[in-house]
C-alpha cells in the first residue's frame, strides 16, 4: 500500500509513505479518486495509478471537512489459497475507516502546528508590546515652564502612534505627537524608527524644525518598503522668550488656548514618508502662563459611537475649554473618559494619543 499527503505546511509537495514495494514511485499529484476508486481492471484505473505495478487496486480519497489532504491506495488483495482476489465494495468501506482516521490524525497535526504558530506570534507581539513601553515614555520630565502630561491607548497590544517630551540642556522643551498609518505591527515598527530619528536629531537641530522633519523624510522615504506615512506635530517650547515654535506635517491641528481666544494649529505641509522633496514651514506663537495646547491623533476625533457618529472636532473643543483650568493629567484623563463615554460598547479601531502643556 501507499500513503500520499498533501504538505500543507510546507511547500505544497506530496509526502509519500510506501507499506512494501512502491505503487507510485513517480506520483507528483493527487490525480487520483475524489472518493473510491476500485480498479481490479487496467481500463478501470487513472491518472498515477494507471503504471502502478499491481494486478488489482483500491484507493480511497482522505478528506476533511470537504478538502482532499491525501490518498490511501492498496494493492493485491491475497486470498487464502495465495492468489489474489478483486476488490469489492465491502473493502472500500474498510478502507475508508483508516482514510477517516488518518484524516483526524492529519487534522490534528494540523491544529496543533497552528496553535503552536499562534503560540509564537502571541510571543512575538508581547514582545513588540514589551519593547513599544519602553520607547513611549512611562513619565514625562519635568521641564521649566511648562506643566506637561500625556496618555495613549492602543486599539491592539501594540500601535501606531507615538508621542515624547524632549528637555534639553538649554532649558528648553521639544514634544511631539506622531500618528503612524496602518495599525498593530507593522506601525509599530515605523514608530520605532521616528522615534530613534528624533532621539538621534533633536540636539543638534533642534534650532531647525523643518531640518529634522525633512531628514526624518528622507529617511522614511528611502528605507521604508510598506509604503506608510506618518502624520506629526513637532514642537519647541522656550520657557525664556515665551515663544512655542512648531511643524505640523499633516497631523490634526493642534488646539491653542489663550486666555478667552481659542485658535487651531493646522498643518504646513503634507505627512512625511511619502514624497522625498516635499517642503515644511513652522511657525511660532506667543505661549504665555496659563496658555494651554492640547495634541492629540485622529482616534480622539475619528472616536465612533453605536450610531456611527464621530466623537469629532467640536466635543474636543468645547471639551478642552471647559477643562481648560485643570491640571494637564486631569485634563489628559477627561479627554479619554469622553471618549470612552461616547464609543461605550463599540472597538475602536484606531489608536488614541493626547499630549497636554500648560505655561506657567
Amino acid at each position: 500500500g501507499t500513503l500520499l499527503v498533501r504538505d500543507i505546511s510546507g511547500d505544497g509537495r506530496l509526502l509519500v509513505k510506501d507499506f512494501g514495494d512502491a505503487l507510485l514511485p513517480d506520483c507528483d499529484d493527487l490525480d487520483l479518486p475524489e472518493d473510491i476508486l476500485i480498479a481490479n481492471r487496467t481500463s478501470e484505473r487513472i491518472g498515477a495509478l494507471l503504471t502502478a505495478p499491481a494486478e488489482t487496486l483500491l484507493a480511497v480519497a482522505i478528506k476533511s471537512e470537504g478538502r482532499r489532504l491525501g490518498v490511501l491506495v492498496v494493492a493485491d488483495k491475497e486470498n487464502r489459497a495465495g492468489g489474489i482476489d478483486e476488490f469489492n465494495k465491502s473493502d472500500g468501506r474498510i478502507l475508508s475507516l483508516f482514510a477517516n482516521q488518518a484524516a483526524i490524525a492529519l487534522e490534528n497535526a494540523r491544529l496543533h502546528r497552528d496553535a503552536l504558530e499562534k503560540e509564537r506570534i502571541e510571543r512575538e507581539i508581547e514582545l513588540a508590546a514589551a519593547i513599544q513601553k519602553t520607547i513611549l515614555p512611562a513619565k514625562l520630565p519635568v521641564v521649566q515652564g511648562l506643566l506637561m502630561a500625556g496618555d495613549n491607548r492602543p486599539t491592539r497590544r501594540v500601535g501606531g502612534d507615538y508621542f515624547d517630551v524632549f528637555a534639553l540642556p538649554d532649558g528648553r522643551t521639544a514634544f511631539v505627537v506622531a500618528d503612524v498609518s496602518g495599525k498593530g505591527v507593522p506601525a509599530a515598527l515605523l514608530v520605532s524608527t521616528v522615534h530613534a530619528c528624533l532621539h538621534l536629531l533633536i540636539d543638534g537641530l533642534v534650532s531647525d524644525l523643518t531640518g529634522i522633519i525633512s531628514r526624518i523624510n528622507r529617511h522614511l522615504v528611502g528605507f521604508s518598503s510598506t509604503r506608510k506615512f506618518v502624520t506629526l506635530f513637532l514642537a519647541l517650547f522656550d520657557p525664556f522668550s515665551r515663544e512655542l515654535t512648531y511643524v505640523n506635517a499633516g497631523h490634526n491641528p493642534g488646539i491653542w488656548l489663550a486666555g478667552d481666544r481659542s485658535e487651531l494649529l493646522h498643518s504646513s505641509g503634507v505627512p512625511i514618508g511619502m514624497l522625498p522633496d516635499v517642503k515644511h514651514s513652522q511657525a511660532t506663537i506667543r505661549f504665555e502662563p496659563t496658555d494651554l495646547l492640547v495634541l492629540y491623533s485622529d482616534g480622539i476625533t475619528e472616536a465612533a459611537d453605536l450610531q456611527d457618529e464621530e466623537f469629532g472636532m467640536d466635543r474636543l473643543l468645547a471639551l478642552v475649554r471647559e477643562g481648560r483650568m485643570d491640571e494637564p493629567s486631569a485634563l489628559s484623563s477627561r479627554i479619554f473618559g469622553a471618549v470612552a463615554e461616547f464609543t461605550r460598547g463599540v472597538a475602536q479601531y484606531d489608536d488614541q494619543t493626547v499630549l497636554v502643556a500648560r505655561a506657567i
